[in-house]
C-alpha cells in the first residue's frame, strides 16, 4: 500500500485589524471548503482567535470533515496601536479615536502634503524595539509551522521582512485595489499623471491642468520616504539586532521577487483601466461568508422584514461626535419626511449602529438626536445601536436592504456592491470620512467621479443634502433595469473567496513541481 502524502499546510500572516484580517478570514473559509484536508495557521496579533474559530465552526457546519485553523499569536504591538503610540510621541495633530487631522481636511496642496507624510508611519508603525519582537515573532512562528506555502497580508511590514529574511515561497494577499500595484508600471510613466496621487481628490483620469501638482504629489511622497527618520532608524536597529533588511509594502512595488503573486481582492472591471503585470492576480471582491440572519438574529430579521432599509455604518476605525451624529440625523430625516409623502414608500426604516466618540444620548426625547428623529423611533421605524450581533454582509444579503450608506473602506464597499442578489439590488452611498477611501466613489462610478460619493470631512458638511445627488444602483444581473454597465462583475463578487484559494492551491502544486 502506497503512502500517504502528508497534508499540505498554509500559513497565513495577517495584521489584526479587520480591514485587512476579514480578508484572510473569508480565504481560510474558502480554503477549507475547497480542500477539508488542507491544514490552515493562521497568525496575527491578540484579538481575533474567537473570529478565527467562529470561521473553522461555520465551514464545518458544511464540510464536517474540515480540519479545524491553528491560531499563533504574534508578540508585540498591533499595527493600529503602535500607530497611536507614533502619532502621540511624534505630536502628530489627531483627534481622539481619529486618524491625523490630515486625513480629514478638504483636498488642497499643503493638506495633500501633510497627509502624505502622515501616512508614512502606517507603512513602518514600529519603533526598533517593537519591530524587532514582532519579527523574531513571526520567524519563530514560521519555522515552527513550516507550511508549503506562506500567505502574507500586503500591508504587514513585519511579515514581508520575515518571509524576505528567510527567502521562503510565499504570497501576497491585498484587500486593496488593483492600482495600488500596477500604477507605478504604467507606460510613459502615466502612474506619476494619469493615476490621482495619494490624498490629492483628483478624478481619474487626472485632468491635463492638474498633471503638475500630481507628480508634484506623487515626488514629495518618495521624497518623504526617503527622509522619515523612524523608518530610518527602525531599519538600522533590525539590522544591528538580527541582521536582517527592512522591508515593506514599497518593496512589493520596487523590490519584488522574481516569482512572487500579488491576489487582489478586485476585478479590472472594478477598478481603473490600467495596464496589469501578470504577477498580479485578481480574484474579485473577497467578501466573508456568514449565517443568515433569520437564523443568527431572528429578531433583527423580523424587523428588517417590515420595508426596504437603509443600513448605516461609518466603519468601526472613526467614531462620531454629536455633532457628527446630529449631521447625519438631518439627513435621514429629510430622506424619511420625503418618502413618507410617496406612494409604496410609507414603510422605509433606518439600520444605524453608530459608534460614539463620548457618551451623549440618541434615543431619548429631550436630547438633540432624538428631537430630529423622535418620532422615528417612537414608531420602531429608526434604530440607532452600538453593537450588531450579526456581521454587516448578512443584513445586506438578507434582501432588505435597499440603501448600504458607509465610509468608503474596502471592505464596506465590496459588501455593499456585492451583495446583490438575483431580485434585490442595493444602493451604495459613501460618507467619505477620510480622503484614502475617496478612490472607492472613483472607481464605482466606471472611472469619473462618483456623484454618490459625498465629501463629509469633520462635521459632514453637505451630509443633509446628499438626497439630492445623483444615486447610483448597482442592479443584479437579472434585474430588468441596465443602468450599471458593471452589473454582471459585481455578480462575480461571491468568486472572490473561491478564487484566492484556488490560486493558493495551485502555487502550492507550482512549488511542489518545482522541487521534483
Amino acid at each position: 500500500m502506497a503512502p500517504q502524502n502528508p497534508p499540505k499546510k498554509i500559513l497565513l500572516l495577517t495584521n489584526v485589524e479587520r480591514g485587512e484580517a476579514n480578508v484572510f478570514l473569508a480565504t481560510c473559509d474558502a480554503l477549507l471548503r475547497l480542500s477539508p484536508n488542507l491544514e490552515l495557521h493562521l497568525a496575527t496579533f491578540g484579538g481575533l482567535e474567537d473570529a478565527v474559530a467562529s470561521v473553522g465552526q461555520h465551514v464545518r457546519e458544511y464540510v464536517p470533515q474540515a480540519k479545524p485553523i491553528t491560531f499563533h499569536k504574534i508578540d508585540g504591538t498591533s499595527m493600529e496601536d503602535s500607530l497611536r503610540q507614533y502619532f502621540v510621541r511624534e505630536k502628530v495633530p489627531t483627534r481622539a479615536g481619529y486618524p491625523p487631522n490630515s486625513y480629514l481636511e478638504r483636498p488642497g496642496i499643503l493638506n495633500t502634503v501633510r497627509a502624505v507624510r502622515d501616512t508614512i508611519p502606517v507603512f513602518v508603525p514600529y519603533n526598533g524595539p517593537q519591530m524587532v519582537e514582532i519579527f523574531t515573532s513571526i520567524c519563530d512562528t514560521i519555522k515552527k509551522v513550516d507550511a508549503d506555502l506562506v500567505v502574507v497580508d500586503s500591508l504587514m511590514t513585519a511579515g514581508l521582512t520575515a518571509c524576505y529574511h528567510l527567502k521562503i515561497k510565499f504570497t501576497c494577499l491585498s484587500p486593496n485595489s488593483i492600482k495600488d500595484f500596477a500604477a507605478s508600471v504604467q507606460p510613459k510613466a502615466a502612474g506619476l499623471w494619469k493615476v490621482p496621487a495619494l490624498f490629492s481628490g483628483y478624478k481619474f483620469p487626472v485632468p491635463w491642468y492638474r498633471w503638475p501638482l500630481n507628480v508634484y504629489f506623487n515626488l514629495h511622497a518618495v521624497f518623504a520616504w526617503g527622509r522619515d527618520r523612524n523608518r530610518k532608524e527602525t531599519e538600522k536597529h533590525l539590522a544591528a539586532q538580527t541582521g536582517a533588511s527592512l522591508r515593506t509594502p514599497m518593496d512589493l512595488i520596487m523590490n519584488r521577487p522574481e516569482d512572487l503573486k500579488i491576489l487582489v481582492s478586485s476585478l479590472p472591471e472594478l477598478d481603473f483601466p490600467l495596464l496589469m503585470p501578470d504577477y498580479i492576480l485578481p480574484c474579485g471582491p473577497i467578501l466573508r461568508d456568514a449565517s443568515p440572519i433569520q437564523e443568527s438574529d431572528p429578531a433583527l430579521e423580523k424587523w428588517l422584514s417590515k420595508g426596504p432599509t437603509i443600513y448605516l455604518n461609518l466603519g468601526s476605525i472613526c467614531p462620531i461626535t454629536e455633532d457628527q451624529a446630529l449631521e447625519l440625523a438631518l439627513a435621514l430625516k429629510v430622506v424619511l419626511d420625503t418618502l413618507r409623502v410617496k406612494p409604496k414608500a410609507q414603510n422605509f426604516q433606518v439600520l444605524w449602529k453608530l459608534k460614539k466618540l463620548g457618551n451623549y444620548p440618541v434615543s431619548e426625547p429631550a436630547s438633540p438626536i432624538g428631537k430630529v428623529l423622535g418620532q422615528y423611533i417612537k414608531l420602531d421605524s429608526v434604530r440607532i445601536v452600538d453593537w450588531i450581533q450579526v456581521e454587516p454582509i448578512a443584513i445586506l444579503q438578507s434582501g432588505h436592504a435597499v440603501c448600504s450608506i458607509h465610509h468608503g473602506g474596502a471592505n464596506s464597499f465590496n459588501e455593499a456592491g456585492g451583495c446583490t442578489s438575483s431580485y434585490s439590488a442595493t444602493m451604495d452611498r459613501l460618507l467619505r470620512l477620510r480622503r484614502a477611501c475617496r478612490d472607492a466613489g472613483h472607481r464605482s462610478s466606471g472611472q469619473q467621479e462618483s456623484k454618490a460619493t459625498v465629501d463629509c470631512p469633520r462635521t459632514f458638511e453637505g451630509a443633509s443634502t446628499c438626497t439630492s445627488r445623483r444615486e447610483r444602483n448597482f442592479h443584479a444581473t437579472k434585474s430588468k433595469r441596465s443602468g450599471d454597465p458593471m452589473r454582471q462583475e459585481w455578480h462575480w463578487c461571491n468568486g472572490g473567496r473561491p478564487n484566492a484559494s484556488r490560486r493558493m492551491s495551485r502555487e502550492i502544486d507550482l512549488m511542489i513541481l518545482s522541487t521534483v
